[in-house]
């Protein structure tokens, strides 16, 4: 329920994509739900992949801009769980969007009966998949999106991505070879079925050598992101405080969210006249809100 999600976030924070307007049209051949955006002339890939030249501050400004739109998102307890540059809207002005909320769910228990019907680990593009997200692990946090977020610095850097698996089997291959095997106390702690995977030994590569133009704490920031056990990885605004943002930083361009965002939607639309329904009111309530413009 994409719609959902981005009629709570439209115009709260300027690093998410904007929803401006929403239409049910019942006439046939058109019948559906129109959702209207604003226009970006880019995503962050076409830019990655492209002649422009990036300086120390154009990546520091993208990253900051992507830590903002995130910190909003995870301050309503909710993961993107497919952060890549492709979800990344790009304006003529240099500002970022994250976009595409259809991979997007709560982690506030409150909301739900039966959590482990509604998170599921198949999410997130296989080479921004957090190792616990490929070790099959169910109970994942909002760990996953700053596992994205460093793969995402990495390719910034390095202008190719960091993991690229063309297949799952190779994908956990291709961590191995970056960032070593994982620590045996975290293969027990969280019972990852490693068996076969092992037999070869990795060490973690050093990232000044795989980045050499690198800043150093742009590399220890790389470092706090990119961890095989998720808790040892930074929150969103532990990563806004560190060095590499420090000439950046504006705390007053970082709104959080209110609340937390309300998933219980999803146990009410069982059926396509339900679904038809919760639909019809987020429409008329959307456009209630634009007019008054009180959420």
């Amino acid at each position: 329920m994409q719609l959902c999600f981005a009629f709570h976030f439209t115009n709260m924070c300027c690093q998410i994509a904007t929803l401006l307007d929403l239409d049910v049209v019942y006439v046939k051949p058109y019948e559906g739900l129109y959702c209207f955006q604003e226009l970006a002339d880019l995503d962050l890939a076409r830019v990655l992949y492209s002649n422009v030249q990036f300086s120390e501050f154009h990546i520091q400004s993208f990253m900051y801009q992507i830590l903002c739109g995130l910190k909003y998102i995870h301050s309503a307890d909710v993961i993107h769980r497919d952060l890549k540059p492709g979800n990344i809207l790009v304006t003529t002005q240099g500002t970022l969007k994250i976009c595409d909320f259809g991979l997007a769910r709560g982690i506030n228990p409150v909301y739900f009966r039966n959590r482990s019907a509604v998170i599921t680990n198949y999410v997130a593009t296989r080479w921004y998949r957090a190792p616990e997200l490929i070790m099959s692990t169910k109970n994942y946090t909002k760990a996953v999106d700053i596992w994205a977020v460093g793969c995402i610095l990495g390719e910034l850097f390095g202008r190719r991505p960091l993991f690229p698996g063309k297949n799952l089997h190779e994908q956990i291959h291709e961590l191995f070879k970056i960032i070593g095997n994982p620590p045996i106390e975290t293969i027990k702690k969280y019972n990852w079925k490693v068996e076969g995977l092992l037999w070869v030994k990795y060490r973690p590569v050093k990232w000044k050598s795989l980045y050499p133009f690198a800043p150093l704490n742009a590399l220890e920031l790389l470092d706090s992101l990119l961890q095989w056990d998720y808790k040892a990885r930074l929150e969103v605004e532990q990563i806004l405080e560190q060095e590499f943002f420090k000439n950046l930083r504006n705390v007053h361009e970082e709104p959080s969210s209110k609340a937390i965002f309300d998933f219980s939607f999803e146990e009410k639309g069982k059926s396509i006249p339900q679904l038809k329904e919760i639909l019809e009111t987020e429409v008329r309530v959307f456009k209630e809100i634009s007019k008054t413009g009180i959420e």
